[in-house]
């Protein structure tokens, strides 16, 4: 397996998804850059997936309980084949409470960077620029 590169946050998901105005052809160049990695270069956490299904659905009017919507989302996600899909682990739960401290983060940034660095990643691609104040480097253009 290729070590990660970089770890991709929610919001590259819901700009392409939702192909948002300003971000929209950016995070669709980081989709088509993924897509054309080696697999497991890219990684992001399993919280990704319903956080985006749960962003969508508000910007969209949606219902998680529509079955078809919530398809398509997590197959717009999953179909990307170079990027791992990695679970919270019970220690990323418990080491996330240390890093909002760390970091002076929310519990939901601290959770992504629990999950970035169990998986050994040095960048986060993300315009979130909490981010700015952890160890990695956030890219995002």
């Amino acid at each position: 397996m290729v070590a990660s590169e970089g770890y991709v946050d929610v919001n590259v998901f819901i700009y392409w998804l939702g192909n948002h105005p300003a971000f929209g052809k950016a995070a669709y160049k980081w989709i088509k850059k993924i897509e054309e990695a080696p697999q497991g270069l890219y990684v992001t956490s399993s919280l990704t997936l319903y956080e985006t299904l749960v962003i969508m659905a508000g910007l969209t009017g949606k219902s998680l309980k529509d079955k078809k919507f919530v398809e398509e989302i997590v197959r717009s996600i999953t179909s990307l084949p170079s990027l791992l899909i990695t679970p919270l682990t019970l220690e990323d739960i418990t080491y996330a409470t240390n890093l909002m401290k760390e970091y002076d983060l929310d519990y939901e940034d601290a959770l992504h960077l629990a999950t970035a660095l169990r998986n050994n990643v040095k960048e986060v691609i993300s315009n979130d620029q909490d981010f700015n104040k952890t160890s990695l480097k956030r890219i995002f253009f």
